[in-house]
């Protein structure tokens, strides 16, 4: 660090004392010969040592050593065995001031990290001057035009978020965790499974599709500007979803895998009747308030103390939730999540008979 803000100066020579000698004569001559051999009198780097005359009743007049000195940083770096690495170190920082002089405060607070990516210093740097010339580029990362395999960057965004925190302006950074939506690149499309439950790609486009894996948007546009159902169930079991019946303008939607925060995207949901279906414990009315929070008119399915009765014979242990914000729920459905945690009660949605699930959702819908 002394080097880094130019200060070695301050910090030679080091000083400090040999330490305690054996008092035994032919082992103290050990010791002595061992230190002049290693010392920068003999191998022109390294250590001095400083010597005193003590006298001694049992070993009379003698001069031994006192002291330890390191003269320079070079005798320091001998002795710590680190010349090459400091060697690189040096050339590593070079190379950032020199492209990036504003990365100097960062440099004296992580010199470690400069150590660490040693050798990957020229491809880092590539990426940030990349990004400081196309901030918030908009494309994903592997179509970035620089002259790197782009499986270095998804390999380096720990590094890279540092560096470019310190490089871009306020208004080139959001402020989230994830690397793409912080630098204003692309993410991976989160795809939503849909059923259109009335066969409407059919009989209205000609497409034989009825069970289709969409990017959220492409779904958003479909309902939308195609489908416009009147009715949506959300399910979160696989085998429920796939065996959804057939409905009049209703689509299906597979709540597993995805966050129903993406829900949030698909605008014409305000217009549709949504029913939510999921398993009957904490988790499940977890999930049922999170979409609350975005479409209040949700209604829950079979998700109630009727249905935990009737099918009492497959209720299991509950997996309890660290989560406690349920605030998207009615005051019934809180009574009833209050009797299932403290039952510590769970009903998986897919025990409850096909034929029998197929009856509600026709009475419902």
């Amino acid at each position: 660090c002394a080097w880094l803000m130019n200060d070695s100066e301050s910090v030679f020579p080091i000083e400090f004392p040999v330490g305690r000698l054996s008092k035994n004569l032919t082992e103290r001559r050990k010791q002595i010969d061992h230190l002049r051999a290693r010392s920068k009198e003999q191998t022109a780097q390294g250590y001095l040592l400083q010597w005193k005359t003590v006298n001694r009743r049992d070993l009379s007049t003698q001069t031994v050593p006192h002291r330890i000195v390191i003269e320079s940083l070079d005798d320091y770096l001998v002795l710590l065995r680190r010349v090459t690495e400091f060697r690189a170190f040096k050339e590593d920082v070079d190379k950032i001031r020199q492209k990036f002089p504003q990365l100097d405060a960062w440099i004296q607070s992580n010199p470690k990290r400069v150590i660490e990516y040693h050798s990957q210093w020229h491809d880092l740097l590539l990426v940030c001057d990349y990004f400081i010339k196309h901030p918030r580029p908009n494309v994903h990362i592997r179509e970035l035009p620089i002259a790197i395999h782009t499986k270095f960057i998804e390999g380096h965004t720990g590094i890279l978020r540092e560096l470019l925190d310190y490089l871009l302006p306020d208004e080139a950074i959001s402020h989230t965790m994830d690397f793409r939506e912080r630098f204003g690149l692309k993410s991976k499309p989160v795809l939503v499974r849909m059923r259109a439950l009335e066969e409407q790609l059919d009989w209205q486009f000609g497409l034989r599709l009825d069970d289709i894996p969409l990017p959220v948007q492409q779904l958003a546009h479909l309902l939308k500007d195609h489908l416009k159902p009147k009715r949506v169930v959300i399910v979160e079991n696989l085998i429920n979803f796939l065996t959804l019946p057939k409905l009049p303008a209703c689509v299906g939607l597979f709540g597993g895998g995805f966050g129903v925060s993406v829900l949030r995207d698909i605008a014409w949901l305000n217009q549709c009747d949504i029913l939510y279906w999921g398993d009957i414990d904490a988790h499940g009315f977890q999930i049922l308030s999170d979409i609350r929070k975005i479409f209040p008119h949700v209604r829950s399915v079979m998700m109630d103390r009727q249905t935990v009765d009737a099918y009492s014979k497959y209720i299991v242990e509950g997996k309890q939730t660290s989560r406690n914000d349920f605030t998207g729920l009615t005051q019934n459905e809180l009574v009833f999540l209050q009797h299932l945690r403290a039952n510590n009660i769970r009903l998986e949605q897919e025990h409850i008979p096909h034929q029998d699930a197929v009856r509600v959702l026709h009475q419902i819908l």
